[in-house]
Formats: structure tokens, C-alpha cells, sequence
């Protein structure tokens, strides 16, 4: 009887080291699983975040443009405006006939 519950003893033990190294097993590639999933969420948010930087400096080089553009503008329309002013006046200076 005794060596009976001596094999029922060494094989429960067996069959809980077993476990414990499957666990192990599953416990390491769960972890590596993650990792990878990880690295992929790093990878995509780097890739993000270079399209926003690129995204960025074309809408830099977009309002640097514009803003030339509107001085510009702004100055042909302040010529425009001197101008008329210049004709303006030199119609009340002309001499009346």
C-alpha cells in the first residue's frame, strides 16, 4: 500500500513539474507575443508621427508662401491706392477751364 501511494505521490509531483514548465512555456510566449505586438505599435506610431512632422512642414512652407503672397498683395494695393491719390489731387491742382 505504502508503495502505491509512493507512485501516486512521485507522479502527482511529475505531473505538476510538467505543468510548471508549460506554464513557463506559456508564460514566455505570451510575453514575447506582446513584445512583438509592442515593437508593431512602435513602428506604426513612429511612421505617424513622421507623416505628421512632413505634414507639418509642408503646411509651414504652404503659410510662409501664402503670407508672401499677401504682402504682396497688400503692397501693389497700397501703391494703387498712392496713385490715386496722387491723380486725385493733381485733378483739383489742374487748372479749371
Amino acid at each position: 500500500m505504502r508503495i502505491w501511494i509512493a507512485i501516486l505521490g512521485l507522479s502527482a509531483l511529475s505531473f505538476t513539474a510538467c505543468t510548471r514548465q508549460e506554464s513557463r512555456e506559456a508564460g514566455r510566449e505570451t510575453h514575447e507575443a506582446a513584445q512583438d505586438a509592442k515593437d508593431g505599435t512602435r513602428s506604426v506610431a513612429r511612421e505617424a508621427g513622421r507623416a505628421a512632422h512632413e505634414l507639418a512642414e509642408e503646411t509651414r512652407k504652404a503659410a510662409k508662401k501664402a503670407g508672401k503672397e499677401l504682402k504682396e498683395g497688400a503692397r501693389e494695393a497700397r501703391e494703387g491706392w498712392n496713385e490715386a491719390k496722387r491723380e486725385s489731387q493733381a485733378e483739383k491742382q489742374a487748372p479749371k477751364q
